[in-house]
């Protein structure tokens, strides 16, 4: 039994498939940052309770200015080592979601064959015109464009000669 394809249900079901993988991976984004959030909150608890033992274990001030500056130093190798987790985390956020954005492409190109500009399906209409417009759109944008390069050769001529009021 052959199956034959949908082209709107397709469409449907990858756009669903992507918007569920995106936010697959916002939830482990924020359960990165969540766990950031731990380390930095059992630093700040480990560092008070460092400041704690200090006072009540020193008996002058010099006792207090070595046991200070060591609670200090291991509060800032634990920044420091949160801060390299961060970086760690944004990498792999970045390429998670580039890897993300290049199968979403991906899909819809795979996905969609009978809804490129040319195919014979009627549901392909409202798909053709909206490539068509940005077509025209992106040409027009483009400094090769032949709209853009028409109907602003003429400007683009007078400012290079000093004329910007168009006299």
């Amino acid at each position: 039994m052959v199956t034959a394809s949908n082209p709107s249900f397709d469409a449907c079901r990858v756009n669903a498939s992507n918007a569920l993988q995106m936010m697959k991976h916002s939830q482990q984004w924020r359960e990165q940052l969540l766990k950031l959030e731990q380390h930095r909150l059992e630093r700040d608890r480990a560092a008070l309770e460092g400041a704690l033992e200090t006072l009540s274990h020193a008996q002058d001030w010099s006792d207090l200015a070595v046991a200070s500056q060591s609670v200090l130093r291991d509060y800032l190798s634990e920044s420091a080592a949160i801060w390299q987790e961060g970086v760690a985390a944004a990498m792999q956020g970045a390429g998670a979601w580039t890897d993300t954005a290049r199968d979403i492409a991906q899909n819809w190109q795979d996905s969609l064959p009978g809804l490129q500009p040319g195919a014979a399906t009627a549901s392909a209409l409202p798909m053709r015109e909206w490539m068509a417009a940005f077509e025209r759109a992106v040409s027009g944008a483009s400094p090769n464009g032949t709209a853009g390069a028409a109907s602003g050769a003429g400007k683009h001529s007078a400012h290079a000669q000093g004329g910007q009021h168009d006299r």
